[in-house]
């Protein structure tokens, strides 16, 4: 039985979830004792769970779904686990015994799925799981006493792509331990276990990225990640592992496919559907020629730098992005580069750049209209003002230090640095928010008209260049929606209206408040209630108007000023009255808009 949470994981907060399952105290059978050699199999699956943080009763859930299957003559289903008392309360769920420790289990069939057989594990001590050696030690362990053809290795926890975060520490976390495996460490780990992996499975948030494959050259056939953030079941391991015990004879290509067709039709399902998802594998074996083609890219862009920024630019604003801003779909970025582009070397190398994510990726599913964008594997492409200026440096020197940027050429890496350095003489610091929220369940729209002379609202997407909205309240059902400033953005007025957009089926008029916090002022202030509604909409496309502020003479708009970010030395950021030159062509809502305008003062 699949139990959906409302949990992400990335998620950045801790929160206490109640386990809704009757664990079972004491079981038989299965235990990690190397002792009980298994010989003959096809497969060993071998799941490292880090669960000792706020998705510990998510891997709790995991594990039922685990027992839901259950190892086989030809296929056996290996988990070193360990899990958090302080975010799983064991004893309200009857199991007092368990106090923190690392078990090692053979899952087994316990013929009842509502019930998780926690002590089938054998204790093996708390075992630090953010160490590099602890998994290595796991991979060694799990391929001596259960032998196979093939090996699989599923890395569950957290996850953050290639970046060490500061927020939920990389991508396996021990929180007890105070732990965490960056990216080289995970690669490390595995190169020292010495056993070739068919296959390695991220279920792990914002993983499917071209630094986080190459890490893995040589030590994996296939690998299987998320571009976007995962949603909080993860993947379904019931179905995935039913459908390898049905068809053992599976090749690691096999294998990788069915992880992200079963993980595609379980949140396609209307009963556990959950929107933007993105699953992908790739073959390692294309990873040369790719890296290949992102060296000689990375080569064109540096040497004509100056002509072509414009365009990477643009790239960079309009591209597909996921939950890390700076997290760009590689294929879709490289498409606007070469579409941006007259024949040039640029866009010959963006083209052959495509060719190879097309030759690379075995397998990719999206849901969503917002991931439609999506087709496998994302690249690291930042700007100033996604990484505030203490981490920037760190950010840098680490990404220096991926094994994709260690070639005798020039490398993506130098790439990133242009663009950063490109963009930190002209950036001011941001960090400020607007927020709406109103109290009837009409469809209303935030926009923020940025210094670019562009305009966006969270119907468009949810990146800006400056910043990143919340998803359009149309669409989530909630009578909310925000916009967050990057910690650097370019200077200018940010201005700021909200538009009554259609009546909802009870609400035919909406209070609404526009709340905004300046981080020089320190805390939110509140500007309105306005009243709007359809009683007396405008209904012209801006060219008759030549400031927001008569849209204010309209029922169905509110222009509440404009939030000016400047050089230093004019002054600190205040709300003041916009005075810009109103030119621009607004489409229909659900198309973005095309913009004209020719002044911003």
């Amino acid at each position: 039985m699949k139990i959906s949470m409302m949990i992400c994981r990335s998620c950045k907060q801790s929160i206490v979830f109640l386990l809704c399952l009757l664990v079972a105290g004491c079981g038989g059978g299965g235990g990690g004792d190397s002792d009980d050699t298994v010989t003959g199999a096809d497969w060993t699956y071998m799941v490292y769970m880090g669960a000792d943080n706020n998705l510990s009763t998510a891997g709790l859930f995991d594990l039922n779904e685990m027992e839901t299957a259950g190892s086989g003559e030809k296929v056996n289903i290996v988990l070193q686990a360990e899990f958090s008392s302080f975010y799983t309360d064991f004893g309200a769920i009857g199991h007092n015994d368990y106090k923190g420790e690392t078990l090692r289990f053979l899952v087994q069939d316990d013929g009842n799925p509502g019930n998780v057989n926690l002590g089938a594990g054998e204790s093996i001590g708390n075992v630090d799981m953010g160490s590099p050696a602890a998994l290595t030690d796991f991979i060694k362990w799990a391929a001596a006493a259960y032998p196979a053809d093939h090996y699989a290795l599923v890395v569950w926890d957290h996850g953050a792509g290639w970046k060490k975060s500061t927020v939920f520490k990389g991508a396996v976390q021990d929180e007890t331990s105070d732990s965490f495996m960056s990216l080289p460490d995970l690669a490390g780990a595995v190169r020292t276990a010495g056993v070739h992996l068919d296959v390695i499975n991220f279920d792990a948030c914002l993983m499917a990225m071209y630094e986080v494959a190459y890490e893995f050259l040589g030590l994996t056939d296939y690998m299987v990640f998320s571009e976007e953030v995962e949603p909080g079941d993860g993947d379904p391991y019931d179905t995935i592992l039913a459908a390898l015990k049905d068809q053992p004879d599976m090749t690691g290509r096999d294998l990788s496919e069915t992880i992200v067709e079963k993980y595609y039709a379980y949140y396609s399902d209307p009963d556990t559907r959950s929107e933007n998802v993105t699953k992908s594998a790739v073959d390692m074996s294309a990873l040369p020629d790719l890296q290949s083609a992102m060296l000689n890219l990375a080569d064109a862009i540096v040497t004509d730098y100056d002509t072509v920024s414009g365009v990477i630019a643009q790239a960079q604003a309009n591209g597909q992005g996921f939950e890390y801003k700076s997290n760009l779909d590689l294929y879709d970025f490289s498409a606007r580069i070469a579409g941006g582009l007259p024949n040039s070397a640029v866009r010959n190398a963006a083209l052959d750049v495509n060719n190879a994510v097309s030759r690379a990726v075995a397998a990719n599913r999206t849901i969503g209209d917002s991931m439609s964008d999506a087709f496998g594997l994302a690249v690291f492409v930042p700007s100033l003002g996604q990484v505030s200026s203490d981490q920037l440096f760190n950010d840098l020197r680490d990404y220096n230090l991926l094994a994709c940027n260690q070639a005798r050429a020039t490398v993506w890496s130098e790439v990133v640095a242009k663009i950063v350095a490109g963009s930190q003489e002209t950036l001011h610091s941001g960090g400020f928010s607007f927020y709406i929220i109103w109290d009837t369940d009409a469809d209303l729209d935030l926009y923020v008209w940025e210094p670019n002379l562009e305009i966006y609202a969270p119907w468009m997407g949810q990146t800006t260049p400056n910043g990143f909205f919340s998803a359009d309240s149309y669409d989530v059902g909630e009578s909310v929606e925000y916009y967050v400033s990057n910690d650097y953005v370019q200077p200018g007025a940010y201005d700021v209206f909200v538009e009554y957009f259609k009546d909802g089926k009870t609400g035919k008029k909406a209070k609404v408040e526009l709340w905004y916090l300046d981080p020089d002022v320190g805390e939110w202030q509140m500007l309105g209630p306005e009243f709007l509604d359809l009683r007396f909409p405008y209904l012209g496309d801006f060219s008759d108007i030549d400031s927001l502020e008569e849209l204010n003479a309209f029922s169905n708009y509110w222009y509440a000023g404009a939030l000016t970010r400047a050089v230093p030395e004019e002054g600190t950021v205040t709300i003041n009255a916009g005075q810009r030159k109103v030119t621009f062509h607004m489409a229909p809502k659900k198309r973005a808009p095309k913009l004209n305008a020719e002044v911003k003062k």
